[in-house]
């Protein structure tokens, strides 16, 4: 529906922009407490810096000292750069 502006008698689009949001989730390691990186939306895997996670035996593991990585906070954001 065209929404009419009091400036100028034109017809401007009313459009909303659709926010993505991202959900994470922090990854921290049992036995040195570091925390290594974030899983967002629930199915990727982002380590902190490069390194931070390895893949032993389908499971994740802290690159410091290969204890397990737990999950810790959980969050949304609109942006990549709000995680954590």
């Amino acid at each position: 529906m065209p929404v009419m502006s009091m400036i100028a008698a034109a017809p401007v689009e009313a459009t909303a922009v659709p926010r993505t949001r991202i959900a994470w989730t922090e990854l921290t390691c049992l036995t040195c407490g570091e925390v290594a990186g974030y899983i967002q939306d629930h199915r990727i895997v982002r380590p902190v810096a490069p390194g931070r996670i390895r893949l032993e035996r389908s499971r994740l593991r802290c690159g410091r000292c290969g204890g397990m990585l737990l999950p810790g906070e959980r969050g949304t954001s609109t942006t990549p750069a709000g995680i954590g």
